[in-house]
């Protein structure tokens, strides 16, 4: 069932902008002390998804005719829908097999990570059948920009605690963050998310989107100042967090997207001037901040004092040993039993799914990867509508643009997984899966676009 099929595209518009705003600036609420802390887009995604089911059970009882799917829905079912029916079939073994053999437990939280599998599979279809018009494409762009103008300026306002924004607001957040990193020594900015790092790895996703931008738009030949101050204002954000995984995904997105450009435009002039200003504007940042920042970067760097590194490695040792008693098909989730603290996404994931579940987790990051490498390298004149090949040392178009995005920004959230992980955290990886639908929806466009083509 497609979304498309289901609700008109103004309906499905409107769902995407309340999802895109909620992931950004709204914190998750309480329905009861027992149950698992609910989001806005959470209820939004599945309310819809509910009443879609319903309207369609409701239309095959009267025997009324559907509109058949959109053009290329069937790429996209073959695609991503077969990477998440895996994930789930990797989660029913896995877990059968614990119960079975391992004398697992059982219980609601498990089931929890069906609702995150679902909340994720919902977001990539609404975004790939939502027609945007250009109205709908610059009120999502202003929206967007608004909202994270809104969050500069509440982190803004956490880091100097304005008006005792930081008592005032305490119980709507994460407590031991809030009272320990907000109030603490030294105080790191979370903004609308429960944890400082993640809030840091959500500035990395927010600067693949300015930082290509930046560098492959076309500018006429001038430098894109406006582009560049945006870029320095969400640098900062990233520091007032005082995160140190953020600030290495930074460096990798920086880096590599720097290079791309500078390959990408012959090596020319113009692009070595905007790498250079961006190395220039980021070492200014850097060096003029916060003495706890510049300390807790060096303590870190610090290999065989690092506190951080060594409770890291304790907890590593600690999964690895698990995931050895059961390479293949892991625990499964054992969430009541088994440890969520990990501090390595790669070894969280394969210590509940074993090596065979982690195939199919990395599918789920370097899937989107492959679709927007080979369509940014489509010849003009196949699926050219979509997204043709960007000619060398000309700027990108607005496809192409946002296929690079998801390029640029892959390696870094890998990174990210390594010491944290953005898969369990609903909040931030709704914000990346917005950046996989928009992947796989010009993959939907350039099938659709195929099929019309003799």
């Amino acid at each position: 069932m497609s979304w498309g099929v289901v609700y008109k595209n103004e309906t499905r518009f409107l769902l995407l902008l309340l999802v895109v705003l909620s992931a950004m600036l709204l914190p998750s609420f309480s329905l009861h002390p027992s149950l698992p802390n609910l989001r806005l887009d959470e209820f939004v995604l599945f309310a819809g998804f509910g009443l879609a089911v319903a309207r369609t059970i409701l239309a095959v009882l009267r025997r009324q005719a559907r509109p058949a799917p959109p053009p290329g829905w069937a790429w996209l079912r073959r695609a991503a829908g077969r990477l998440f029916a895996a994930l789930l079939l990797s989660y029913a073994i896995s877990n059968l097999y614990a119960i079975i053999w391992l004398d697992a437990v059982y219980t609601l939280r498990d089931v929890m990570e069906l609702v995150t599998l679902g909340k994720y599979f919902l977001i990539i279809t609404l975004v790939c059948t939502v027609e945007f018009t250009p109205a709908q494409r610059t009120l999502l762009r202003l929206m967007a920009g608004g909202a994270l103008g809104l969050l500069v300026i509440f982190a803004w306002g956490q880091h100097w605690n304005v008006l005792d924004l930081n008592v005032w607001l305490a119980p709507f957040f994460n407590q031991a963050h809030w009272e320990h990193l907000i109030v603490g020594n030294p105080a790191r900015v979370l903004g609308v998310f429960d944890n400082p790092n993640v809030f840091g790895m959500f500035t990395v996703l927010v600067l693949a989107v300015l930082v290509t931008r930046y560098y492959f738009a076309a500018d006429g030949g001038k430098l894109p100042l406006p582009l560049l101050a945006a870029i320095g204002l969400v640098i900062k954000l990233e520091y007032l967090t005082i995160s140190r995984t953020a600030l290495m995904g930074i460096a990798v997105l920086f880096a590599l997207t720097s290079l791309w450009a500078w390959t990408h435009f012959n090596r020319s002039r113009h692009t070595l001037k905007k790498v250079l200003l961006l190395l220039v504007l980021t070492l200014l940042l850097f060096f003029t901040s916060s003495a706890d920042f510049l300390n807790r970067v060096a303590e870190g760097l610090d290999f065989s004092n690092s506190t951080s590194l060594q409770g890291h490695l304790a907890r590593w040792n600690t999964a690895i040993g698990n995931i050895w008693d059961s390479p293949v098909l892991g625990w499964g989730t054992q969430k009541a039993t088994m440890t969520t603290l990990v501090d390595n996404e790669y070894a969280l994931y394969t210590r509940r799914y074993g090596f065979v579940g982690l195939a199919v987790y990395l599918a789920l990051f370097f899937l989107p990867f492959i679709v927007a490498w080979r369509l940014l390298g489509r010849a003009p004149g196949r699926g050219s509508a979509a997204a043709p090949g960007p000619e060398r040392g000309r700027p990108f178009s607005e496809a192409q643009l946002a296929l690079a995005v998801y390029i640029s920004v892959l390696p870094s959230v890998l990174l990210y997984n390594f010491l944290a992980g953005i898969f369990y955290h609903l909040q931030l990886m709704t914000s990346f899966c917005l950046l996989m639908g928009v992947v796989y929806a010009l993959g939907v466009r350039a099938a659709a676009r195929d099929r019309l083509e003799p």
